[in-house]
């Protein structure tokens, strides 16, 4: 009796074959940080990696070494770059760091005279990554590193979802910029909206995320198939004999012979609070507006208007599908699909 998130893997791959089609060069890795976007780096890059991805891309050396265990042969990044100490684990695990200052660099380059990396160019995200003054110096002063063993330079799009932000044109000239000073360097700047801006932004590699798992990448209708269903169990269905509130602070008052239903999610489920009152599940395809406040381990859903059958004992509330997208749940908690995913606990069970 818990949660279910079902990860439809036929559609995730559909995903990432629109998104490689739509790269000049169709190259393109694959994105699976914070377990996959929370739909579980496992089953997801296995399944990424059948269909033919072989670059992926996470945020921690943590990360890094789970999916070298999954995947022995891919090649392998760490966005958050090389803490001190974490050399010879990189070396090892055979994974490429994210180079974002010079400090970092100078320790890669005395860790190994052969292993490669990637560099990372800040080009307006103003987060990680070498300033175009930093990346200058350290050319000039290690030509020998950067000609033979610096794998990508890459940089991050700070408003490719906006296609018209002046962003977009600022961060692609001051890449250009940096490439000069790495001629032979492959490069990489498009995220997943980068894929819908203009094939200047493409380069040699793209880095979707997000659009993998059915988050929409771009201003319009979502071009990408649905990806994960969240359900929870009824766990009793109750019929009011008064007039009566909902839940905590009796925020939600209903009338005698309503009906109640009450389903095993919660907050500790990372379903979050602020969807009190202002969010609906669907059974049987018909939506029930939450009731009350949602609590640690339970929502509650008004039932009234549907049909007795539709509530039988197995019956199952799903809170994320293809009428509610998660970017529809992003949008009433004032946030993006990223953060609804990613919260996600561990209480809730991946099914593919």
């Amino acid at each position: 009796m818990q949660p279910t998130l079902a990860v439809d893997l036929k559609a995730l791959c559909s995903n990432y074959r629109l998104l490689r089609a739509r790269h000049e060069r169709q190259s393109c890795s694959a994105v699976v940080k914070a377990n996959a976007y929370g739909l579980g780096v496992a089953e997801v890059s296995k399944a990424l990696w059948r269909e033919g991805c072989r670059e992926f891309f996470v945020a921690t050396l943590v990360e890094a070494t789970e999916l070298r265990t999954i995947l022995p042969q891919a090649t392998i990044a760490v966005f958050n770059g090389l803490p001190a100490g974490e050399e010879i684990a990189f070396i090892e695990h055979k994974l490429y760091p994210v180079l974002n200052n010079t400090g970092q660099a100078e320790r890669w380059l005395k860790a190994s005279d052969s292993a490669p990396a990637i560099l990372h160019i800040d080009t307006g995200m103003t987060r990680l990554g070498f300033t175009q003054p930093e990346l200058a110096t350290f050319v000039e002063k290690h030509g020998d590193f950067a000609s033979k063993r610096v794998a990508l330079l890459m940089s991050h799009l700070a408003c490719a979802n906006e296609p018209a932000h002046n962003k977009n044109a600022e961060q692609l000239e001051r890449f250009k910029d940096a490439k000069k000073l790495l001629p032979k360097a492959r490069g990489s700047l498009c995220n997943s909206s980068g894929l819908f801006l203009n094939a200047d932004f493409h380069y040699d590699l793209a880095r979707p995320g997000c659009a993998l798992y059915g988050i929409n990448p771009t201003e319009h209708i979502n071009p990408m198939q649905h990806v994960a269903t969240l359900s929870a169990p009824l766990l009793q269905v109750r019929t009011l004999d008064r007039n009566e509130a909902i839940g905590y602070e009796a925020t939600y008052n209903a009338k005698q012979g309503s009906r109640i239903a009450i389903t095993s999610l919660g907050y500790a489920d990372g379903w979050m609070r602020c969807l009190s009152n202002n969010s609906y599940a669907y059974i049987c395809g018909q939506r029930a507006p939450v009731a009350g406040r949602i609590s640690m381990d339970m929502v509650a859903l008004d039932v009234s208007v549907l049909p007795e059958a539709s509530l039988a004992e197995n019956a199952r509330a799903e809170f994320i599908n293809l009428q509610q997208p998660v970017d529809v749940i992003a949008k009433v908690c004032n946030t993006i699909g990223y953060e609804i995913f990613t919260r996600l606990g561990r209480r809730v069970e991946r099914k593919y």
